[in-house]
C-alpha cells in the first residue's frame, strides 16, 4: 500500500470519527438537574371499582407488532406509538402512532406512519437498515416526543438513538435527529422505559447499552429551543452485564428506584436506588419477583405504594401480571393476572398515570396488538382486599 493511500484512508477515518465527536462534545458539561416532584392526585374514597380493556391497533394478519409506549397531551388526549411489520427486523417494519380523544367511550385513530426506514435515511444522511424500538412522551402544549431506534448494519447491537419532535399534537414532525452518545462509533444503544420529568422541564430517559457487554444507563435531554432542538447527554447506571431496561420510580427531587430486567442466572427483578437524582446508583439487588429475561415497568401510586407489570416467571412471557409493593419495591404482593396463555406471549409493558388518576397499561398482545388497559386505584385495592380475604 502506498504512502498516499495510507493518507487518504487516516484522513477519512480521522473525519469518520470527528463527526460524532464533535456531536459529543457539544453535550458535555450539563449536569442533570432534580427529579421534577409529583404528588398524583388522591382518589375519591368512594371510587367504585373501574376496569377496561381494548386493543389500539387493527389485528396485522401475518404481521407482527411490539413495543407499545402511551403518554398524555395536556389536553387529556392519549397518544401510542409502537412499531410493526412482517416481522422484527424486516426491512418494511415502521413506526406507528394513535391517538385518543379524552373519555372512556372515544376510539382510538386509525394507527398513523410517524417513520420508516426510507424515510429515516433521507432525514439522517445515512442507510437505515431497519428501525425499531419508540418511546413517545409529552412535552408543553402539544409538544411531542418520540425517541427510537435505526440499525444501520447488524442486529440490535448495531443500533443509534434519534429523535422526531411534533409541536401540533403528532399532526406533523420534524425531520430525525441521531443522538451522538459516544465519541466513536456511537452505537448500541437502546430505549425502553417512560421518561422521568426534570425539575429544569427536561427529561431522564432510561436506556441501555447491548454491544460487548449490557448496561443500563440514563438519557439526560432537555427541550426549549424554538427551533424543537435538544440539548443531551447519558449517564451509565449500576447493573451493568447483568441488569438492562431500567424502569424509574422518583418519590422527590433526588430520590428514585430503579427496576431492572434480570439477564444473570438469578432470573429474578433487579432493585437499585438513587439518592442523588441519578448521579449515583446503589447495587442493585435482587427482589422476590422472577424475572424472564423480560421488561418490566413500574409506577408511583397515590398513597406512595409502588405497582409493577411483569412475566411472572423464570422460562417464559406466557403470562403478565401486577404486583403492589409498601416499601418500594423490597417486597411485593402479586394481586392480579392480566393475561395467561400457554404458548402465548405478553411483553414490553408499558404505564403512566393520567390527569384523572387512572392507570393506563399498554403491552405486546400475542406479538399481533397493543393492548391497552386503564384501571383506577379502587381496582387494585379490590385485588388487595381479593387476596386478604
Amino acid at each position: 500500500m502506498n504512502r498516499r493511500l495510507v493518507i487518504i484512508l487516516t484522513l477519512a477515518t480521522l473525519l469518520l470519527y470527528a463527526w460524532p465527536m464533535s456531536g459529543w462534545l457539544s453535550t458535555l458539561g450539563r449536569e442533570p438537574a432534580t427529579f421534577a416532584t409529583y404528588v398524583p392526585s388522591i382518589p375519591v374514597v368512594d371510587d367504585k371499582p373501574f376496569m377496561v380493556e381494548e386493543f389500539i391497533n387493527p389485528d396485522p394478519g401475518k404481521g407482527m407488532v411490539h413495543v407499545g409506549s402511551i403518554c398524555q397531551l395536556p389536553d387529556g388526549k392519549l397518544i401510542t406509538a409502537w412499531y410493526g411489520g412482517t416481522r422484527e427486523g424486516a426491512k418494511d417494519v415502521a413506526i406507528f402512532f394513535a391517538i385518543k380523544d379524552p373519555g372512556h367511550l372515544t376510539r382510538w385513530s386509525k394507527p398513523k406512519r410517524v417513520v420508516d426506514r426510507i424515510s429515516a435515511s433521507r432525514e439522517l444522511y445515512r442507510y437505515i437498515k431497519k428501525v425499531g424500538n419508540p418511546i413517545i412522551f409529552a412535552g408543553s402544549g402539544d409538544h411531542l416526543y418520540l425517541i427510537y431506534v435505526t440499525i444501520s448494519a447488524g442486529g440490535w447491537s448495531g443500533s443509534s438513538l434519534n429523535v422526531k419532535a411534533s409541536s401540533d399534537a403528532g399532526a406533523t414532525w420534524n425531520n430525525s435527529r441521531r443522538l451522538t452518545l459516544s465519541p466513536f462509533f456511537n452505537i448500541s444503544e437502546l430505549v425502553r422505559n417512560k421518561p422521568v420529568p426534570l425539575s429544569s422541564g427536561g427529561f431522564a430517559v432510561p436506556i441501555y447499552h447491548e454491544c460487548l457487554g449490557y448496561f443500563p444507563e440514563i438519557l439526560w435531554i432537555q427541550s426549549g429551543r424554538e427551533d424543537g432542538a435538544i440539548a443531551f447527554r447519558k449517564s451509565r447506571m449500576t447493573g451493568g452485564q447483568s441488569f438492562i431496561q431500567p424502569s424509574v420510580v422518583a418519590y422527590g427531587p433526588s430520590l428514585a428506584t430503579a427496576f431492572y430486567r434480570c439477564r444473570s442466572d438469578e432470573k429474578a427483578v433487579g432493585v437499585a436506588v438513587t439518592k442523588d437524582a441519578g448521579l449515583s446508583w446503589s447495587e442493585p439487588q435482587t427482589v422476590n419477583l422472577p424475572n424472564p429475561d423480560s421488561a418490566v415497568d413500574a409506577i408511583h401510586l397515590s398513597d406512595h405504594r409502588i405497582l409493577l407489570a411483569f412475566n411472572d416467571s423464570v422460562q417464559n412471557r406466557e403470562n403478565l401480571r401486577l404486583a403492589v409493593s409498601n416499601d418500594r419495591g423490597a417486597n411485593w404482593i402479586r394481586i392480579a393476572t392480566l393475561e395467561s396463555t400457554q404458548g402465548k406471549k405478553y411483553s414490553y409493558p408499558y404505564m403512566i398515570r393520567s390527569q384523572d388518576g387512572l392507570i393506563h397499561l399498554v403491552y405486546t398482545w400475542h406479538r399481533k396488538r397493543i393492548k391497552h388497559v386503564v384501571f383506577n386505584e379502587a381496582w387494585i385495592n379490590a385485588q388487595m382486599k381479593r387476596i386478604a380475604n
